[in-house]
């Protein structure tokens, strides 16, 4: 965000002084109609001329407010296609995350069953002999379980 105000601030001060500039050429031109009546033909065809200038930077102005007007729409519209962007890979992130999470917590059957008899007070050999599975890998399953109740 703080990178548009960057963007967007110059814009704005110069937009602001343009506004200024043109208000304050519209008052000085005002001023010099009325004073027209006094002056001489030289001077009358020089204050033309100046009119002539500050209205033609008036335009310029005004065209430099729609090219800037112009940029800032775009550059607004790419960081809401940006956002957007954003928002839905954080959504499929949340979704990942929630997958893998839920994938963690799921237990093998005979992970499960090994557990259980341990909790009916059998030792490892007979764990053992009744699932199939070799007392080394009873030992090994029993002390994953240990290490996931103390983290």
């Amino acid at each position: 965000m703080s990178e548009f105000l960057r963007n967007v601030v110059p814009f704005l001060l110069v937009a602001l002084a343009l506004v200024w500039i043109i208000t304050y050429g519209r008052q000085r031109a005002e001023k010099a109609q009325k004073s027209e009546a006094a002056l001489s033909r030289d001077e009358l065809d020089q204050r033309q001329r100046l009119q002539r200038a500050m209205e033609q930077l008036q335009v310029n102005i005004m065209e430099f407010g729609r090219d800037v007007e112009g940029r800032l729409d775009t550059r607004i519209a790419t960081l809401g296609r940006l956002v957007q962007d954003a928002d839905e890979r954080i959504k499929r992130l949340e979704e990942l995350t929630s997958q893998a999470t839920r994938g963690a917590h799921a237990m093998p059957p005979l992970y499960r069953e090994i557990y259980r008899l341990a909790d009916e007070g059998l030792d490892k050999v007979e764990i053992a002999r009744r699932t199939g599975t070799a007392p080394g890998e009873i030992e090994l399953i029993l002390s994953l379980r240990k290490d996931r109740s103390a983290g």
